[in-house]
């Protein structure tokens, strides 16, 4: 119509009553952006952007804790699920705690100088180490939840069936080693372990897996953590009297130690077996065969992670390491 056309023909070409195409045009030549939608204030946002960057800084600093701590202390008028969509749009996910030691500062302090003393430590040298500890297994596993993925109406199948034993169905502690060559003896713990027991078990079992092995006691280097037990002056007197030579050890440092990676395989070949053991003594004649079974690639790649263990330990300055 600007250039000229009638209302009638320009209504007749876009398909509309002319009366309708003559107040458009009178309106677009008051205001070309007639169309545009007037802007409305509405309800504000319950979760701003400035609020995010705090809640952020107060996550990373400790002073909330997770999503209930943010949504109550920034974002109170907010549902949760909306401030954990929110988090997670600025990659802040939810995520399980990883379960690590407590350090002290004497701790930390201790884990660092242990670190840089053995900071340029090659995997040769650390194959002269046989690591060892205590460790204890429970039949059916922790009392904690287990999931599962399954269909609807298939919950009481076995395999999606969490099987518990009245009181708990047991336990089984046992101490082992881990050397270069293959995994030591598992020697199976009778009650509480005393000093005298210890140096019973370091009789047997560390002298016995040097035996297996063909090593002698000046091929090695004996790990071991501050236990009371093994630091007790019968456990001296027995280093001493058999010339053991000993890795001094910092405390609370279990990422050091791959023992510790090794307890935790074993569990797992143990509860992949069917039927699963249901009672001590099958749960022990279970955890002999499956470390007996530990495949030696597997130990070596543990030794060979040692100087990154290391190293990630100075890194961080004696605090926890991905390890």
């Amino acid at each position: 119509m600007e250039h000229g056309a009638k209302p009638r023909d320009a209504a007749t070409e876009i398909g509309c009553d002319p009366s309708t195409a003559r107040r458009n045009y009178a309106k677009l030549q008051k205001n070309p952006d007639f169309k545009a939608k007037p802007h409305r204030p509405g309800r504000p946002h319950k979760i701003h952007e400035r609020g995010l960057r705090q809640a952020e800084r107060s996550l990373k600093k400790g002073e909330c804790r997770d999503a209930a701590d943010v949504k109550q202390t920034f974002f109170p008028e907010a549902g949760e699920s909306t401030v954990q969509r929110n988090l997670a749009e600025i990659g802040l996910h939810g995520r399980i705690r990883w379960a690590k030691p407590h350090l002290r500062d004497e701790h930390v302090a201790a884990r660092y100088a242990w670190g840089i003393e053995h900071a340029n430590w090659t995997v040769a040298d650390w194959s002269r180490v046989v690591f060892s500890d205590e460790s204890i297994f429970k039949v059916f596993g922790s009392n904690g939840k287990q999931y599962c993925r399954r269909r609807t109406g298939e919950a009481l199948q076995p395999q999606n069936v969490k099987k518990t034993v009245k009181h708990g169905g047991g336990k089984v502690t046992v101490w082992g080693c881990l050397t270069w060559n293959g995994p030591g003896q598992l020697y199976c713990i009778d009650g509480n372990l005393n000093a005298a027991q210890y140096v019973k078990i370091l009789e047997d079992a560390f002298f016995g897996t040097l035996s297996d092995y063909g090593l002698s006691i000046s091929d090695v280097i004996f790990q071991q953590d501050n236990d009371p037990k093994h630091t007790s002056k019968t456990a001296e007197a027995f280093f001493q009297a058999n010339n053991v030579k000993k890795l001094p050890w910092a405390a609370s440092s279990p990422d050091m130690n791959i023992i510790e990676n090794a307890w935790h395989h074993l569990d797992k070949q143990v509860r992949k077996r069917y039927p699963l053991p249901t009672n001590p003594n099958q749960l022990w004649a279970a955890l002999e065969e499956e470390w007996r079974k530990l495949d030696l690639g597997y130990i070596r790649w543990l030794y060979e992670s040692m100087p990154n263990r290391v190293s990630d330990l100075c890194n961080s300055e004696g605090l926890w390491t991905d390890y």
